[in-house]
């Protein structure tokens, strides 16, 4: 094995621009590759967080009115899977804010705060003030706070459709990244928007998050048979958003297709190339054998040159990779100065891309392997090689 090896990096050394070539050819090819599969994570990331981030996985809501005994469907919906990330009861109300001369349309949601940061991870998107705490206070988005000139410590006079009014102090501004939750969502607690309803203890629904979105469909089934009454309904953002899920899969399929073709176009190089590569090296290979070299051994020096070159072009072409990834998230932003697509680094997809790429460098050397295996030094000799 290591003669087979020094012979293979002896050859490799004997014809450096040819060298040079393959493991440029592998460097692109890999880095194409690696660059392709994370911005098509990073495409489907920033399409899931655009459409269904300012959104619940699955909704619970109660076909009646309000929803009584909350707490212990909660329970319930909680043990159906370690999935399940997390279960928020929400009290809702369409409302109005009161001014000196006008009203001003919103959407009162009470929610528990941990359950409120949890589910829309609203801590981070608080870019002045604080998140509510108490009883009475409120969070308004920041369409809201421009076209009503608001600031922090205000007062909101809300009164609803059924003339229930209730003061909130303003203790926040957020921004969800999307002008019409900005400007309709009033975010407070729990106990507040229940109050403002006026149906005691019940929530109008149960808004659930759960740490694969896409396993949504089939959670909200188990979720529905875990609390079996007829009057609740189960909803999931994949029944809601048929187009946006048939949209993404053909991206991540389109993906799949191109980075084959892109492996398969290296690939076909290195056989290519090795393949002339024998032709060339006739002489020292008869050579070789006629002192002794077993015809494996032979073949064998093939397979370890693909391995070496392999691992030198994944090596070059991870590099490239990360200055594509570099360059994209630095200049293709848009106006506010935000990546277009974020693209995050996956390690763990990098190791297998990489593993999967020196493994077809490899094998790419099969063929040539095997004309060199079958190849006689009596031939050689014979012929004049």
């Amino acid at each position: 094995m290591f003669a087979s090896l020094r012979i293979a990096w002896r050859f490799l050394k004997d014809s450096k621009a040819q060298t040079m070539i393959i493991i440029l050819g592998i460097a692109i090819g890999v880095s194409v590759q690696i660059f392709i599969g994370l911005l098509s994570k990073g495409l489907e990331t920033t399409l899931l967080n655009k459409f269904i981030g300012n959104s619940p996985h699955i909704t619970v809501y109660f076909a009646k009115g309000g929803m009584e005994d909350w707490q212990s469907k909660k329970s319930k919906i909680k043990v159906v899977s370690k999935d399940i990330d997390v279960v928020a009861p929400v009290a809702e109300q369409q409302a109005f804010i009161k001014l000196t001369d006008i009203k001003e349309p919103a959407r009162i949601r009470g929610f528990i705060p941990e359950d409120l940061n949890k589910l829309y991870g609203i801590k981070s998107k608080i870019y002045e003030g604080k998140m509510i705490e108490n009883n009475g206070q409120a969070l308004i988005g920041k369409e809201l706070k421009e076209r009503l000139d608001l600031k922090l410590g205000d007062k909101l006079n809300i009164v609803t459709i059924d003339k229930r009014n209730i003061e909130l102090t303003i203790v926040g501004f957020y921004d969800l990244e999307s002008a019409g939750l900005n400007r309709f969502w009033i975010f407070t607690d729990l106990k507040t928007a229940q109050d403002l309803i006026g149906f005691g203890d019940k929530v109008t629904s149960i808004e659930i998050g759960v740490v694969n979105p896409y396993l949504a469909d089939s959670l909200s089934k188990k979720v529905s048979n875990s609390l079996n009454d007829k009057d609740i309904k189960v909803q999931n953002w994949k029944d809601e958003n048929k187009l946006l899920l048939s949209g993404i899969i053909g991206q991540k399929i389109c993906t799949v297709i191109i980075q084959f073709f892109v492996l398969l176009a290296a690939v076909l190089s290195i056989v290519s190339v090795l393949g002339i590569t024998v032709t060339q090296k006739y002489k020292q290979i008869g050579i070789l054998k006629a002192m002794g070299i077993r015809d494996g051994s032979a073949a064998f020096i093939f397979l370890m040159q693909a391995f070496v070159l392999g691992i030198i072009g994944t090596a070059l072409g991870v590099g490239l990779a990360m200055m594509y990834i570099k360059g994209f998230n630095t200049y293709i932003v848009t106006t506010e100065g935000k990546p277009v697509v974020d693209i995050v680094i996956d390690n763990k997809f990098i190791i297998v891309s990489a593993l999967i790429d020196i493994a077809a460098s490899t094998l790419a050397a099969f063929l040539p392997a095997v004309k060199t295996y079958r190849l006689s030094p009596v031939e050689i000799i014979k012929n004049g090689n």
